[in-house]
């Protein structure tokens, strides 16, 4: 290859170098983000006697979750799910929750479900917040409340114990494989040397927040995942202060932990935590 060639094949890398670096500044969408983009009906089963409530969040965005009252004494769980799908296919994970007694709380982000906005950090923070509100209206103060956050849901879960949990802490904090900080996802899984830094505008730090948080945690990580690896969930572990309890599902991927009976060791270290409180 001549020396001409070489010039221009590496401006033309450069500039596809430059290219992905500002698409993914500009689109994170594309990237970090795979949501249903249609609402899905309450599901007709039996076992999930949910209604669908209605709220707005700060801005005026249209928002809707999907709730069940608990039994009398029992906390309400709000799930946070993650980055794909819609609430529908995150609610079979709450069944087990609800026999017991538990209430439940699904509220949607903007962007998923069929609910106008984009996916970004500022956004899940704000409709966090407007679900929490919703519940607050409902009746529910913090201490009646169990945060449950799954993948990128670990951010707002995490988010709303630190910012939200201060004047008064919330009953429980869950969290299902989650993540010390997404830039730190994205080294574990991209070879290619990026100006992450800079790149990834929306960070979601939650290793910032679990520092601040006054609530009772319950981290849940799994040895064979392959979108968050397990040391993510170790490193944020290791930053939260006491109570708190780690549990490794070694055959556990990022999606199976259900599968695996997640559902059994929830319910008994919300009972242990219940006698502690």
């Amino acid at each position: 290859m001549t020396k001409r060639k070489w010039i221009l094949a590496l401006i033309f890398a450069a500039l596809v170098y430059a290219g992905f670096c500002l698409t993914v500044y500009f689109k994170p969408q594309w990237f970090f983000y795979n949501p249903s983009s249609l609402k899905s009906s309450l599901p007709e089963d039996t076992e999930y006697p949910a209604e669908e409530v209605y709220y707005k969040a700060e801005d005026n965005t249209a928002l809707y979750a999907w709730y069940t009252k608990p039994q009398a004494g029992y906390p309400v769980i709000v799930f946070l799910h993650g980055n794909s799908y819609d609430v529908s296919a995150f609610y079979h994970k709450l069944l087990p929750l609800i026999k017991e007694g538990y209430g439940t709380f699904l509220p949607e982000y903007r962007g998923f479900g069929g609910i106008e906005g984009k996916i970004t950090q500022s956004g899940l923070e704000m409709d966090t917040r407007a679900a929490l509100a919703k519940l607050h209206r409902l009746g529910y103060s913090n201490g009646r409340i169990v945060l449950y956050g799954m993948s990128l849901g670990s951010y707002p879960a995490t988010y709303a114990a630190a910012e939200l949990g201060q004047k008064r802490s919330f009953a429980g904090l869950i969290l299902e494989v989650p993540f010390d900080s997404l830039i730190n996802v994205v080294r574990k899984r991209v070879w290619v040397p990026l100006p992450l830094a800079w790149m990834i505008r929306d960070k979601y730090e939650n290793q910032q927040n679990i520092r601040r948080i006054k609530t009772p945690l319950l981290v849940m990580g799994a040895a064979q995942d392959r979108v968050v690896p397990v040391a993510l969930a170790k490193a944020l572990f290791a930053t939260a202060e006491q109570p708190k309890e780690l549990i490794i599902y070694e055959q556990g991927g990022h999606n199976n932990l259900f599968d695996l009976g997640n559902s059994k060791d929830i319910l008994s270290w919300l009972k242990d935590n219940e006698k502690t409180r």
